[in-house]
């Protein structure tokens, strides 16, 4: 029983001791890392809502606008938004994730995107056409393709160190990685 009591004690111990606050790795920063994700934000599109069926006005088989985002619920500390798009082919990883939307610097104060916005946050590149806009997707091939949009709620503006014309998804998520106070998934489908 002794024995027990001893192995308990070290340990909590040890849970109590490793807790203290992650700082980034680069030296010169002291924004300490989020411990937990708040997993509270709620994100729905026009006409459309996770698991669900992706309006085909927003593809390449209609008008192939940006769809209309809405969201709520952010942590407090929020700073801006950032909003991501992709896809992965059935030959993924040998061909890379498709991505159609990577918008970042989304003000605090903004809770939803109208269909084809463009005068709200920056636009990175998409991997269709490599231009700084939405593309709609036009996945080939039978069946239901899906769709991720995930939208994250930052605690600062996206570290990013180069132009807005090389920004891709993967820039953005590597200059947000200790920024994001949430995030949440919207996973939709559409067949051609």
């Amino acid at each position: 029983m002794k024995s027990i009591l001893i192995t308990f004690f070290v340990f909590v111990s040890f849970l109590s001791c490793s807790k203290s606050t992650s700082t980034n790795s680069n030296t010169n920063s002291t924004t300490p890392l989020p411990t937990t994700i708040a997993k509270q934000l709620v994100f729905t599109g026009n006409g459309f809502a996770n698991n669900g069926i992706y309006p085909k006005v927003y593809t390449c088989d209609s008008s192939g606008f940006s769809p209309g985002l809405q969201w709520s619920n952010a942590p407090s500390g929020t700073n801006s938004y950032a909003i991501t798009m992709h896809h992965f082919p059935p030959s993924y990883p040998t061909e890379d994730k498709h991505v159609y939307i990577v918008l970042y610097n989304i003000p605090n104060t903004v809770t939803s995107l109208s269909d084809n916005s463009k005068s709200i946050g920056s636009f990175g590149i998409n991997t269709v056409d490599r231009k700084n806009t939405y593309t709609p997707p036009c996945s080939q091939g039978p069946g239901a393709k899906v769709y991720i949009l995930t939208l994250y709620a930052l605690s600062a503006a996206p570290t990013i160190s180069v132009s807005s014309s090389q920004v891709t998804m993967d820039i953005l998520l590597a200059g947000i990685r200790n920024k994001i106070l949430d995030s949440t998934v919207m996973t939709v489908t559409y067949t051609r």
